[in-house]
């Protein structure tokens, strides 16, 4: 699948920026499927357009990629990966630019800005709890896609809930 590298690249610029004091890997992972999976939920298309894969931490964007793509940015200097110091024990990674927001049409502007507020000061833990707790997640076996279309199993947004009177 091809995956959308200018997306992709604003979405860690932006969740860099606005996804908490703690953005290491384990939590840019987390929000990149909370995004791709509640943008494909609301409209059937996906941020970034990235396979997820089901690992034992959560679902992740597919590794190749994902640490390929922090390495490019890193050495682009568009993003910096602080290495733990002191009683830190996590890598930060440091949004280097602005992301350009004209990228992204308006739901993927709204759905960037829910999720980041929403999880924010969730620790990268917590997401993992949340994100494998989630149907999409559950429908998998270890080490495969996780299919898009799982998403209309998430009830994000209440519409199974048989007690909305």
């Amino acid at each position: 699948m091809n995956y959308d590298k200018e997306k992709l690249k604003n979405a860690i610029l932006y969740l860099a920026k606005n996804g908490g004091t703690d953005v290491g890997k384990k939590k840019l992972a987390k929000f990149l499927y909370f995004i791709d999976f509640t943008l494909y939920e609301r409209r059937e298309k996906s941020l970034t357009k990235i396979d997820y894969e089901k690992q034992n931490y959560g679902p992740m964007p597919k590794p190749d990629i994902f640490y390929t793509e922090l390495a490019k940015l890193k050495k682009e200097g568009i993003i910096d990966i602080k290495k733990p110091t002191g009683n830190d024990k996590l890598e930060k990674i440091v949004a280097l630019h602005d992301p350009d927001l004209d990228e992204f049409d308006d739901m993927e502007r709204e759905t960037l800005k829910q999720i980041a507020e929403k999880y924010r000061l969730e620790s990268a833990g917590a997401l993992e709890r949340i994100a494998q707790s989630e149907p999409p997640y559950k429908m998998t076996q270890h080490g495969e896609i996780i299919p898009y279309h799982l998403a209309f199993y998430r009830n994000s947004f209440g519409e199974m809930d048989l007690n909305n009177g």
